[in-house]
């Protein structure tokens, strides 16, 4: 073969290789976006993109703090109802919260190793103490008619304690989507059997709250309380609580019963 032949057949190589990588398909090339185009080698800035609906963090129950050096636990009976073709159904799952606090809630203190009916509580990062379900239990604590709580002892000092106060009623939530610019009437159809009770409304910026005394069934709160929560995927809850004060060494231990009943809302 010539040389001027093997350099034609080169030179038509070079240029079919460089078609080839010249020839890019463009389109979106972003991931995120709702017209994401995997193929697509370069973007063409035709990428739609869609802020998510803000919303909120599934609440839990309440913990109150009190004044001066105090240790408060907390046994929660958390509700939810699903509807099923024979009617609505509860799920309940049993959870627990302690905090510690020489500071009237200030900051928290170490308490060791803390428990309530043999269960292990998770020592978090500021010092509280929560249990959360996890696969091996999705149920998590079964609380019985007395619940018995124990610390090992470390800056607060070891204690036993236990209380039979029972846990309060809180029937289901009958009340629908918020709308922040209007008054809402946070209800449960029927009066909630308990010392204290707690509403609120969780919204992606906020949280609306309102303790009232025991035997209520409904809070309404109006639009200016409702005005910082935030317009997105909310959470509206009522939880029942019944208190059990207790001296232990020269501490006070408030001990605490709630069912807390939470539903999904949209808040506009």
């Amino acid at each position: 073969m010539t040389v001027k032949r093997i350099l034609f057949i080169n030179a038509i190589a070079l240029i079919s290789i460089g078609a080839f990588s010249s020839c890019k398909k463009e389109g979106c090339t972003d991931s995120t976006a709702t017209n994401y185009n995997p193929s697509a080698t370069s973007d063409d800035g035709s990428c739609i993109t869609e802020d998510p609906t803000p919303s909120a963090s599934t609440p839990s129950g309440y913990t109150p703090s009190f004044s001066g050096t105090f240790a408060t636990l907390v046994g929660i009976k958390a509700l939810s109802t699903t509807s099923t073709p024979i009617g609505p159904v509860d799920t309940e799952i049993g959870t627990a919260v302690a905090v510690f606090s020489e500071d009237a809630g200030a900051n928290f203190i170490s308490a060791g190793t803390v428990s309530v009916d043999g269960t292990n509580l998770v020592a978090q990062s500021n010092n509280s103490y929560v249990y959360t379900p996890g696969a091996a239990n999705p149920t998590g604590i079964s609380f019985g008619g007395t619940q018995s709580w124990a610390g090992s002892g470390a800056a607060w000092p070891a204690f036993n304690a236990s209380t039979s106060v029972g846990f309060p009623n809180v029937a289901v939530i009958s009340s629908g989507n918020v709308t922040m610019a209007s008054d809402y009437t946070l209800n449960c159809g029927s009066p909630v059997t308990a010392d204290s009770i707690y509403f609120a409304v969780y919204g992606p910026n906020g949280t609306a709250m309102k303790v009232v005394a025991g035997g209520a069934s409904s809070y309404t709160f109006t639009s200016a309380e409702l005005s910082g929560v935030g317009a997105g995927s909310g959470f509206v809850q009522i939880v029942g609580i019944n208190y059990d004060l207790q001296g232990i060494g020269g501490r006070d231990y408030y001990l605490l019963n709630e069912t807390a009943r939470t539903k999904s809302v949209t808040i506009n």
